[in-house]
């Protein structure tokens, strides 16, 4: 079999960030994201892997959250991607992603999908936290190429004032 090297990208560990803001400036709800592991590598499918249906990415993302200024607000961290395919005939729905600390996949889409949202208090309660999210490709004996796939993905942080 071919060396199969599998790659996602992330948007340069892309976050975009939207925030909700105060009636003045000096009042503005200020809250940093962090993404660390920003390319997803996955490794070379095994035939075992191709018997269970995917291929599980070597290592996830990690995005934290920290809370700079303000008073308490609501922080939705979301993912999408920004590619349609994954090249070589590879849908972006092969790609799917779920939170550490939750069993369920999710199948990767264009669209928004939250993957967490935490209440937040500055210096408080959940200031700063944090999560990884896994990555796996779902393979086909008849379909799947061999090569190398890439795609690009989005972390966006939202956040409202209650």
């Amino acid at each position: 079999m071919s060396l199969l090297l599998r790659k996602l990208r992330g948007a340069s560990t892309s976050a975009a960030i939207a925030l909700a803001l105060c009636a003045s400036p000096a009042l503005a709800q200020r809250t940093n994201l962090n993404v660390s592991g920003g390319t997803v590598t996955f490794p070379s499918p095994t035939a075992a892997d191709y018997v269970a249906g995917y291929v599980t990415a070597v290592a996830g993302v990690t995005f934290t959250i920290n809370s700079q200024n303000g008073l308490t607000r609501t922080t939705t961290i979301s993912i999408r991607s920004t590619s349609g395919s994954m090249g070589g005939g590879k849908v972006i729905g092969d790609l799917e992603w779920r939170r550490s600390d939750l069993a369920t996949w999710n199948t990767m889409t264009l669209s928004d999908a939250q993957v967490e949202q935490r209440l937040v208090v500055n210096k408080g309660l959940n200031d700063p936290w944090s999560n990884t999210i896994f990555f796996r490709l779902k393979l086909n004996w008849t379909t799947d190429a061999p090569g190398t796939y890439t795609a690009n993905y989005e972390i966006t942080l939202a956040q409202t004032v209650p």
